[in-house]
Protein backbone atom coordinates (compact mmCIF):
# COMPACT_ATOMS: atom_id res chain seq x y z
CA UNK A 1 0.00 0.00 0.00
CA UNK A 2 3.10 2.33 0.66
CA UNK A 3 4.41 2.02 -2.54
CA UNK A 4 1.07 2.67 -4.40
CA UNK A 5 0.88 5.94 -2.40
CA UNK A 6 4.57 7.09 -3.24
CA UNK A 7 3.53 6.27 -7.21
CA UNK A 8 0.24 8.24 -6.88
CA UNK A 9 2.17 11.13 -4.91
CA UNK A 10 4.66 11.06 -7.93
CA UNK A 11 2.31 10.91 -10.81
CA UNK A 12 0.15 13.77 -8.95
CA UNK A 13 3.56 16.10 -8.59
CA UNK A 14 4.66 15.21 -12.13
CA UNK A 15 0.78 15.98 -13.70
CA UNK A 16 0.90 19.64 -11.48
CA UNK A 17 4.66 20.59 -12.82
CA UNK A 18 3.12 19.11 -16.60
CA UNK A 19 0.45 21.55 -16.26
CA UNK A 20 2.30 24.65 -15.23
CA UNK A 21 5.10 24.46 -18.16
CA UNK A 22 3.45 26.36 -21.13
CA UNK A 23 2.47 24.55 -23.69
CA UNK A 24 4.75 24.13 -26.77
CA UNK A 25 2.43 25.54 -30.05
CA UNK A 26 1.57 22.28 -32.43
CA UNK A 27 0.07 24.86 -34.97
CA UNK A 28 3.86 26.08 -35.80
CA UNK A 29 5.92 22.85 -35.55
CA UNK A 30 5.93 22.60 -39.70
CA UNK A 31 6.46 26.16 -39.85
CA UNK A 32 8.44 27.07 -43.06
CA UNK A 33 8.62 27.01 -47.08
CA UNK A 34 8.79 23.44 -48.28
CA UNK A 35 10.17 22.36 -51.46
CA UNK A 36 7.75 19.51 -53.31
CA UNK A 37 8.34 17.22 -56.41
CA UNK A 38 5.77 15.70 -57.64
CA UNK A 39 6.14 12.52 -59.62
CA UNK A 40 3.11 11.18 -61.64
CA UNK A 41 2.76 7.15 -61.71
CA UNK A 42 -0.74 6.36 -63.48
CA UNK A 43 -2.82 8.04 -65.96
CA UNK A 44 -2.09 10.42 -68.77
CA UNK A 45 -0.28 12.69 -66.61
CA UNK A 46 3.31 12.48 -67.69
CA UNK A 47 5.39 15.40 -66.12
CA UNK A 48 6.96 16.03 -63.09
CA UNK A 49 6.24 18.95 -61.30
CA UNK A 50 8.39 21.39 -58.39
CA UNK A 51 6.63 23.67 -56.54
CA UNK A 52 7.24 25.56 -53.34
CA UNK A 53 4.41 25.65 -50.24
CA UNK A 54 3.97 27.62 -47.17
CA UNK A 55 3.05 25.96 -43.93
CA UNK A 56 1.76 29.21 -41.38
CA UNK A 57 0.23 27.71 -38.37
CA UNK A 58 -0.51 24.32 -39.29
CA UNK A 59 -2.35 25.90 -42.67
CA UNK A 60 -0.63 25.01 -45.83
CA UNK A 61 -0.89 27.32 -49.10
CA UNK A 62 1.03 27.87 -52.50
CA UNK A 63 4.37 29.64 -52.51
CA UNK A 64 4.76 30.54 -56.62
CA UNK A 65 3.99 32.58 -59.27
CA UNK A 66 2.08 29.75 -61.14
CA UNK A 67 -1.79 30.57 -61.61
CA UNK A 68 -2.17 28.30 -58.83
CA UNK A 69 -4.68 27.74 -55.23
CA UNK A 70 -3.72 25.09 -52.51
CA UNK A 71 -5.03 25.26 -49.73
CA UNK A 72 -5.11 22.49 -46.55
CA UNK A 73 -3.46 21.74 -43.18
CA UNK A 74 -0.83 19.59 -41.16
CA UNK A 75 -1.74 18.34 -37.82
CA UNK A 76 1.11 18.12 -35.16
CA UNK A 77 1.53 15.01 -35.50
CA UNK A 78 2.52 15.75 -39.36
CA UNK A 79 -0.46 14.27 -41.11
CA UNK A 80 -1.02 16.47 -44.22
CA UNK A 81 -4.63 17.10 -46.08
CA UNK A 82 -3.88 19.30 -49.26
CA UNK A 83 -6.52 20.28 -51.93
CA UNK A 84 -4.90 22.17 -55.07
CA UNK A 85 -6.57 23.88 -58.14
CA UNK A 86 -5.06 24.90 -61.16
CA UNK A 87 -7.46 26.04 -63.92
CA UNK A 88 -9.95 23.52 -64.29
CA UNK A 89 -7.52 21.03 -62.85
CA UNK A 90 -7.88 19.82 -58.88
CA UNK A 91 -5.92 17.24 -56.83
CA UNK A 92 -5.79 16.52 -53.44
CA UNK A 93 -3.33 15.09 -51.85
CA UNK A 94 -1.78 13.27 -48.29
CA UNK A 95 0.97 12.34 -46.46
CA UNK A 96 3.10 12.36 -43.53
CA UNK A 97 5.65 14.75 -42.53
CA UNK A 98 9.19 13.13 -40.91
CA UNK A 99 11.61 15.73 -39.58
CA UNK A 100 12.21 18.06 -42.11
CA UNK A 101 11.11 16.23 -45.14
CA UNK A 102 7.63 15.08 -45.77
CA UNK A 103 5.89 12.58 -48.34
CA UNK A 104 3.04 10.83 -49.77
CA UNK A 105 0.28 10.33 -52.26
CA UNK A 106 -1.56 12.66 -54.91
CA UNK A 107 -4.60 11.80 -56.83
CA UNK A 108 -6.52 14.06 -59.73
CA UNK A 109 -9.55 12.69 -60.62
CA UNK A 110 -10.09 14.98 -63.50
CA UNK A 111 -7.35 13.31 -65.53
CA UNK A 112 -7.47 10.19 -63.74
CA UNK A 113 -4.27 10.38 -62.53
CA UNK A 114 -2.40 9.07 -59.57
CA UNK A 115 1.35 9.33 -58.57
CA UNK A 116 3.38 10.33 -55.37
CA UNK A 117 5.26 13.49 -54.06
CA UNK A 118 8.25 14.16 -51.95
CA UNK A 119 9.33 17.70 -50.00
CA UNK A 120 12.05 18.93 -47.45
CA UNK A 121 11.64 22.36 -45.91
CA UNK A 122 13.95 25.41 -47.45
Amino acid sequence: MKTLNVALCGALAWGALASSLPARSAEGLHDGIWRVAAEPATGPCSKRHEFSLSVEEGRIRYSGYWPVEASGSVTALGVIRIRVVRGEETLAAKGLVRGETASGEWVSPGKNCTGSWVARRS
